[in-house]
């Protein structure tokens, strides 16, 4: 996870009646900040502003599809962290219910890894397609750290309260055909060019009744997203303050195991 940005962090593109939109920072392996979530706001935005457009795409350039939160910005700004993260998550805490509660029918297809923030990003699609080569890491335990992004809103509704629980506390890292077994993704392709064209089927459906359809089973799954995501951003930046965050931030730049026990 590094700091390196470039001119367009996410980039979008319309074939008919489906938008891509591409997270392009590949040597910022797509972590989660201020550029990227502004950009990705930009191109959904645009996606849902063409006339025509049914399905939002989102793929990914790079071995990474999105590598959570940008690490290497916490550890370089040190007692900063807690307000860059509650700065940061500003932004996400816009995105996460835009994607969530879009007219269109959003697709995250997802070719590389997943950890962190990324699987809240993930998991406010309506639809989750993986590549054979997905990896799914649930990150914040390591980091001493609870989620955000609405991880833990999205995820608890796939799975339950105790696997959930489970996979955060254990670190847990899935590949693409047990993440689909679990319920954290709809369904395994075989490979990127698979991912075109499932949107394209999907967009090929009824577009009125897929509105309707989205819009009646979100009315009875969901909470209080809103809340969810403040509370989030909110527990996470305060952990920044704390020893435990500083053991597990120098254990991730070291690459070693954390040591919690010892931290105080």
């Amino acid at each position: 996870m590094s700091t390196t940005e470039v001119s367009t962090p996410a980039r979008l593109e319309v074939a008919g009646p489906v938008a891509t939109l591409t997270l392009a920072n590949v040597k910022g392996m797509n972590a989660i900040n201020k550029p990227l979530t502004r950009a990705v706001l930009a191109c959904l935005d645009e996606a849902e502003a063409r006339a025509g457009v049914r399905v939002l795409l989102t793929v990914a350039e790079g071995p990474a599809w999105c590598a959570g939160g940008d690490v290497a910005s916490m550890a370089r700004l040190g007692d900063g962290t807690h307000d860059w993260i509650r700065d940061v998550g500003a932004d996400v805490n816009v995105l996460i219910p835009r994607i969530h509660e879009s007219p269109l029918l959003t697709i995250a297809g997802v070719d590389g890894a997943v950890a962190g923030g990324g699987l809240g990003l993930m998991g406010a699609h309506d639809v989750v397609l993986a590549t054979p080569g997905t990896s799914l890491t649930f990150a914040y335990s390591a980091l001493g750290l609870s989620p955000d992004a609405g991880g833990t809103y999205f995820v608890t509704r796939d799975l339950g309260y105790r696997r959930t629980l489970d996979l955060y506390l254990r670190n847990t890292k899935l590949d693409a055909a047990r993440a689909a077994e679990l319920g954290l993704v709809t369904r395994v392709v075989d490979d990127a060019a698979a991912l075109t064209d499932a949107a394209a089927g999907y967009a090929a459906g009824p577009a009125q009744a897929i509105r309707e359809t989205k819009r009646l089973l979100r009315g009875a799954a969901d909470g209080h997203l809103a809340r969810q995501l403040e509370d989030e951003i909110r527990t996470l930046a305060d952990g920044t303050t704390g020893a435990e965050f500083r053991e597990g931030l120098a254990a991730f730049l070291e690459r070693r195991r954390p040591s919690f026990g010892d931290a105080s």
